[in-house]
């Protein structure tokens, strides 16, 4: 084979995407808090930004002095709230006060409550921690006892069933069968195979129904009832509101901040005779210019895109209907002339203040199912909505199962395969017909 060495001409085209496209790309996914960050950092690396920053623009007047006179009246009590629930850790710490254990007790006891998970189970064998203690595991199981003897009834199981019948013993008014049944027919308990439970403990259906419904009202995740997680707000990045049958669309940027520039400072800068210095000043004027141009360019891709959304869904904004319509990104964008990978970074992690409440961005983006004309002409959250009213309204002794639905829905003219609805159950935290099926 032969190898041949040489200069060859090749025509090819290349997209190269410079710094400040990136960035502009950047700008749509930011929400308006995030955008405000930006700015707040290019401003401190820029002498010539001047920027003005109101972050609480967006409460009204009467909003602000309604929460200052109640903020008066309380005494000012808000301060002394905690922003944050305390630790599993040391929920369970503060509890151990008035136990009297030995050092080696405590340190197991410690030991065991550092490896309950979230949920409040045990992630460790006691085997296992003893070895790694090494200590007995006589005082392993004594420590166990100890945290589940603690509050929430539940903490420390090993698993879900273990976290049942703690949950259970604490309750003097448990029937002692349940616990039996939770203890030695768990698996056939949870997926009502109960005809075996009927016959080998002469206990009616009707019976087992009701102490099934008992169970549903205990713990599955006594921790997840401690969080140290703090409140989470959501800040609306557009607000619409209709007055005198005309819509009006405000961006929340407008109120956090205002970019201006220092002319008097850049003129003065200009006149450095430092060719560095001019360099420098006309890059930093350029990039001002092109972070104004940047964020009008987002601000009225998100106004075009906001107008075509209240075009199709006006009536579930007003709240006059519940369903929304067949929408999504790429019909907003082919109506508003651009790119669907616009409108999806614009509705990216964004919310939307509306007559009906502050909802995000991506919930008004729906598919469609077929119905009998073939049309898209439903949406699912439509479909959804008959799949709910229809597991409300059946026989619970014999619910419908998914294939069943699929033959209500075809009646009702919506085309959906039995995979769908059962996707769209599941969404719903719907359980399936054996699970859904009562005795009484």
């Amino acid at each position: 084979m032969n190898i041949e060495y040489g200069m060859f001409q090749q025509q090819a085209l290349k997209l190269n995407m410079s710094q400040e496209l990136v960035q502009a790309i950047s700008l749509l996914q930011y929400t308006s808090m995030e955008l405000a960050g930006f700015v707040e950092q290019i401003a401190t690396e820029n002498p010539l930004l001047e920027v003005e920053m109101n972050y609480y623009s967006t409460f009204s007047q009467k909003s602000l002095k309604k929460r200052k006179k109640q903020s008066a009246s309380a005494g000012n009590f808000e301060a002394f709230i905690p922003d944050h629930l305390p630790s599993l850790s040391n929920y369970l710490q503060d509890q151990l006060l008035t136990k009297n254990l030995s050092s080696a007790e405590k340190n197991y006891v410690t030991f065991l409550i550092n490896n309950l998970n979230d949920n409040g189970y045990l992630e460790i064998d006691i085997d296992e921690a003893s070895r790694i203690l090494n200590l007995p595991r006589e005082i392993g199981e004594k420590a166990l006892n100890i945290i589940q003897s603690l509050e929430p009834a539940g903490i420390g199981a090993r698993n879900l069933q273990e976290c049942i019948i703690l949950q259970l013993r604490r309750n003097e008014n448990a029937d002692p069968r349940l616990i039996e049944i939770v203890e030695h027919y768990f698996d056939d308990f949870a997926y009502k195979k109960w005809k075996k439970i009927e016959k080998e403990l002469n206990i009616s259906l009707n019976e087992i129904q009701r102490l099934f419904d008992l169970i549903q009202t205990l713990e599955p995740r006594p921790g997840a009832l401690i969080s140290n997680e703090r409140t989470e707000y959501v800040i609306p990045d557009i607000i619409i509101e209709k007055k005198e049958d005309i819509w009006h669309i405000h961006v929340a940027e407008d109120s956090y901040f205002h970019i201006n520039i220092n002319e008097g400072y850049y003129h003065e800068l200009m006149q450095q005779p430092e060719p560095m210095v001019k360099s420098y000043v006309k890059e930093k004027y350029q990039q001002i210019q092109w972070l104004k141009q940047s964020i009008e360019q987002r601000k009225t891709t998100m106004i075009n895109m906001m107008r075509a959304i209240i075009e199709m869904q006006e009536p579930y904004l007003l709240g006059s209907k519940k369903e929304l319509k067949p929408m999504t990104m790429n019909n907003v964008a082919e109506k508003i002339g651009v790119h669907e990978s616009t409108i999806s970074r614009i509705a990216k992690n964004k919310y939307a203040r509306t007559p009906i409440g502050t909802i995000p961005l991506r919930k008004l983006f729906t598919t469609g199912a077929k119905t009998a004309t073939g049309n898209d002409a439903i949406s699912t959250e439509q479909v959804k909505n008959e799949i709910r009213d229809m597991i409300d309204q059946e026989n619970k002794k014999s619910p419908y199962s998914d294939q069943e639905i699929v033959k209500l829905l075809e009646k009702k003219g919506i085309r959906v395969s039995r995979r769908t609805v059962t996707k769209y159950r599941e969404q719903l935290k719907i359980p399936s017909s054996i699970k859904r099926k009562r005795y009484n």
